[in-house]
Parts: C-alpha cells; sequence; structure tokens
C-alpha cells in the first residue's frame, strides 16, 4: 500500500468506470441466489430475524441482544414489508458486494493500477472462497466484513497519504463504528486497529483521535440501546462464545445448557481445555491473516513495508481476542484486507521485477498473466462447488416443501425437523419448529417464550409435538444426535406408535402424526 496524492478534485470517469466495473461481482451474487432459489446458508440470518420481528418501540428491552448488535436486526425490520425475509436478506449482500467491490477498486486505481488488473485484483480478493461464501451467506457477518473492510480501506489512505484530508479519517471511523453495529466483536477489532496505527503512524496521532471520536459517535447508538434496556454500556453475551470453545455442545439440546457467567469464570472452570482450544484456534487464524503480508515486506518502497508491518500488529492483537472463542468465521473480519495486502504487494513486486528486466525478455508479463488465472480459477472452481452444494440442497428442500403443501401444511411451525438449515420458501414464518437450535438458546427468549420441542422421552415428544399442533415429523440422519429414539423411528420402516411414515426425500423421511 503506497503513499498516494489525493487529487484535489475526484474526477467523474474513473469514479463513473470503477461504478460500473464493480456492478459484475453483485450480479454473480444475485445470480447465486436465483441459481439456489434464493435458498443460500442463512447462518445466523434467522436469529436476527427472530429478533427484528419483536422490536417494539415501547418496550426498549427488545432492542437489546447480547449475540447481535442492533444494525442488521433493525434493517431487517424496516424491510420487512418487502415480503420473503431471505429475499431482502439476499438483496442487503448484493448491495454490500458492490460496495465493497466499488471501494476495493477505487483503492486500487488511487495506487496505480489500471481498471484491467484493479479487476483481476479485485477477483483474487471477492472470489476468495471464506470472503465469497461470506458475501452470498445472508446474516450479521457480511455487513460487519464489509464495513470493517472499507473502513481499513479509508484509514490506510489517510495515513499513507501525504497531506490527507480530515473527512477520510471521519469515514474511517464511521464505518468501523458501522461495522461494530453488526457485529460485537467489530468494535475490540476497531480499537486494535487504531492502537496499532497509534504506535506505527505516531505522526498520525491526532487523525486517529478523529477516526477513533466518529466511531464513537456511531457506536453510540448502540450503547444507548444497552443502557435504556437496562444494560451495562458495553454488555454481550461473549461469556457464552466462550463457553462454547471450552465445552461441547450439542444444538439440539441448547435448553440444557447451564447459565454462563462472565468470561473468566468460564476459562477458570476449566483452564487446560480453555488453553489447548486457544492455542489450537489461534495458530488457525493469525496465520491466515498474516501470511498474505510476507510480500510487502520485500518490497524496496518503505511505505509499503511500514504498512505491511501496521496490519501484521492489529493481526497479532485480533487473532489474540479471537483465539478465545470458538468461530470459523473469526478470520472474514479482517481477511479482505490482508488479500489486498497480498494483491499490492505482489503487485509492486511484479513491477520492480519488470523494470529491473526490462530488456531481458518477453516471457514474464504472459506467465504472470497465466499464473494469476490459475489462481482465480482454483478460487472460482472451489465457489462453484459450494454453490452447486446449495442448490442442490435447495432442490430437496423445495422438494419437501411441495410434500408439505399436498399435505395441507400452512404454517411452518406445524412441520417439526431435526435440519437445523431447513426453512421454507413458501410457508411463513419459514422456520419449522426444532428442538434446541440457534433460536433455542435461552438468550433469546427473555419473555419467558418456551424452548423447543421436548426430547425427554418418545412419550414426551409425541405429547408436545401434539400440543403445539405440529402435523409432520421431518427426520434426517443427524437425528440420532438430538435422540437415541428419533434415530430408531428414523430407521423404522412404519414408524412409531403415534406417528406413521408417510414419505422419502432423499435421505430424509417424513412421518405423520396421528392425532
Amino acid at each position: 500500500m503506497m503513499a498516494v496524492p489525493i487529487p484535489e478534485r475526484p474526477r467523474l470517469k474513473p469514479f463513473a468506470r470503477n461504478l460500473f466495473a464493480a456492478l459484475p461481482f453483485a450480479v454473480v451474487i444475485a445470480l447465486v441466489g436465483v441459481l439456489t432459489n434464493f435458498h443460500t446458508p442463512l447462518n445466523d440470518f434467522w436469529g436476527n430475524q427472530h429478533l427484528a420481528q419483536r422490536l417494539d418501540a415501547r418496550d426498549p428491552g427488545t432492542f437489546y441482544d447480547g449475540f447481535f448488535p442492533i444494525g442488521y436486526t433493525l434493517l431487517l425490520r424496516v424491510l420487512s414489508h418487502f415480503g420473503y425475509p431471505a429475499c431482502s436478506a439476499l438483496g442487503i449482500n448484493v448491495v454490500l458486494t458492490w460496495f465493497l467491490a466499488f471501494s476495493l477498486l477505487g483503492v486500487l486505481r488511487l495506487h496505480g493500477l489500471e481498471i484491467l488488473p484493479s479487476l483481476i485484483v479485485a477477483g483474487l480478493v471477492l472470489l476468495f472462497p471464506q470472503v465469497f461464501q461470506c458475501l452470498y451467506t445472508p446474516g450479521a457477518d457480511s455487513g460487519a466484513m464489509v464495513f470493517f473492510t472499507i473502513g481499513s480501506y479509508a484509514l490506510l489512505v489517510a495515513l499513507l497519504a501525504p497531506t490527507p484530508r480530515a473527512w477520510w479519517y471521519a469515514l474511517a471511523g464511521g464505518l468501523l463504528g458501522l461495522a461494530a453495529l453488526w457485529r460485537y466483536h467489530a468494535l475490540p477489532a476497531g480499537i486494535f486497529l487504531l492502537v496499532t496505527a497509534a504506535l506505527v503512524y505516531r505522526k498520525r496521532l491526532s487523525g486517529v483521535m478523529l477516526v477513533l471520536a466518529s466511531g464513537a459517535v456511531v457506536y453510540g447508538c448502540q450503547i444507548a440501546v444497552n443502557l435504556l434496556s437496562g444494560h451495562s454500556p458495553f454488555e454481550t453475551y461473549q461469556g457464552f462464545n466462550i463457553y462454547l470453545h471450552v465445552h461441547h455442545v450439542n444444538w439440539y439440546h441448547t435448553a440444557a445448557i447451564p447459565s454462563v457467567s462472565t468470561p473468566l469464570s468460564v476459562i477458570l472452570s476449566d483452564p487446560s481445555a480453555f488453553l489447548s482450544s486457544y492455542f489450537a484456534t489461534f495458530v488457525r487464524i493469525f496465520p491466515a491473516l498474516s501470511a498474505p503480508l510476507i510480500l510487502g515486506f520485500f518490497s524496496k518502497d518503505r511505505t509499503l513495508r511500514r504498512a505491511s508491518l501496521f496490519w501484521l500488529g492489529f493481526a497479532f492483537l485480533y487473532s489474540a481476542l479471537m483465539a478465545t472463542a470458538d468461530s470459523g468465521r473469526a478470520v472474514l473480519l479482517a481477511l479482505p484486507v490482508s488479500l489486498s495486502f497480498l494483491a499490492v504487494s505482489g503487485h509492486a513486486l511484479w513491477v520492480d521485477w519488470l523494470r529491473a528486466r526490462a530488456s531481458s525478455a518477453s516471457w514474464p508479463r504472459p506467465v504472470g498473466t497465466l499464473a494469476v488465472a490459475l489462481i482465480i480459477g482454483a478460487c472460482a472452481t472451489k465457489d462453484a462447488a459450494t454453490v452447486v452444494s446449495w442448490g442442490e440442497a435447495s432442490r430437496h428442500y423445495r422438494a419437501l416443501e411441495q410434500v408439505f403443501v399436498r399435505e395441507g401444511i400452512t404454517d411452518a411451525r406445524q412441520v417439526y425437523s431435526t435440519d437445523l438449515y431447513l426453512y421454507l420458501r413458501d410457508i411463513p414464518p419459514f422456520v419449522p419448529s426444532y428442538s434446541g437450535g440457534w433460536l433455542d438458546l435461552p438468550p433469546y427468549h427473555p419473555n419467558n417464550e418456551a424452548h423447543g420441542i421436548s426430547l425427554r422421552s418418545e412419550k414426551a415428544f409425541i405429547q408436545d409435538c401434539r400440543d403445539r399442533g405440529i402435523r409432520i415429523v421431518h427426520l434426517t440422519p443427524g437425528c440420532k444426535r438430538a435422540a437415541a429414539f428419533l434415530y430408531r423411528i428414523y430407521n423404522s420402516p412404519g414408524g412409531a406408535e403415534g406417528m406413521r411414515f408417510m414419505a422419502q426425500v432423499g435421505r430424509s423421511r417424513l412421518f405423520r402424526l396421528e392425532l
């Protein structure tokens, strides 16, 4: 990331060019939705949707949740009038993808890359499997990743410019604060970013403080929500995330999870298990974020080496924090910027190498182009395979839904499922009944709402299903993790007392509950 002069007047033509050049990336995400019949993996989306539906301006307590800040949840509430929630969620991701691609192209153009190399670099970053999967998976993680990435770009532009403008710092802080309104861990990540910026760029301390101030203004919305709902300014459920890291959790039995207190108490309850998980996670996160920086330290450009050192320090602090929790998505927040460093430093080394050997041979450029094409092809192949797998899952779920419609199901909750990823396209409220799962975590039920279907025994299960108006039980091979009696029913040719086998779709078996 080399020092760049910021032009006095923005040029409309490059701006418009980047504007349209970013569109194909957004179109790809939209096509994923079409190819999967708008049935992409929704991750924590339904948790946010559940929270959005219970927002009540007369009750400030409904705006607080320790797992998710208010940003994405409030946006889903605003878009709740547009029909099928998954379409709105995917639409948000299409816009986020365009926003990320546009910003990345703008930063690359500022660093001297022409439009074609910029598109290639953007393709490398956005098609990287983990980044791509996050972009087509609706949920709060995608917004947090995009806002944090663009905020980091804005901060780097301000730090590396000879005479930065104050609005770059203000923009960076606003975007970092916005990322924290989407996911809580973006808040300490932003603080780590500013700490390393203050250490590496000590002469820009006033600008760093402006970033902190603008970020505090934006995140002040969440602090206000916390205070108005009777919580402390920075209260979250981080203790639960650490609990997941230390103890095995069966997601079909989340009602049995004990009350989790402070993070420190969870760690002290089993220090050896925590440390074992901590170091295993750290060695997975830190190399993934730091390895792409390696080329930056070989560059002749001192500003690029300094910027790489800045991001390396941040990556270390961020990894040290995120290793306390077990999440495969921990790298997402910082990964796009790390990949951007790889691309920019690789391009800088390539240009230096060509300049030094300009008269030696003509083969380096075609070889470099081929190497880049192979990398993009490998990423795209992996992405395509993932989309195909979800397309197959979508067709499976649609076949199940057609059976439900033929059986006269008019409410998704009339179906019990052991597939925690299943949701229905045309049967509101779209999510079937479950035992356990993400929506059954105790923190999601502050108003004494009932937990999922009882799994204490076969008799208790069937009676609970009847009491809740469930008509069809959908079992998958994974039901053995839920209860032994469910797996026995799954393997039985006819069902069980009170339940009769009615159809099989793929590896899913459907049973009619006799009333």
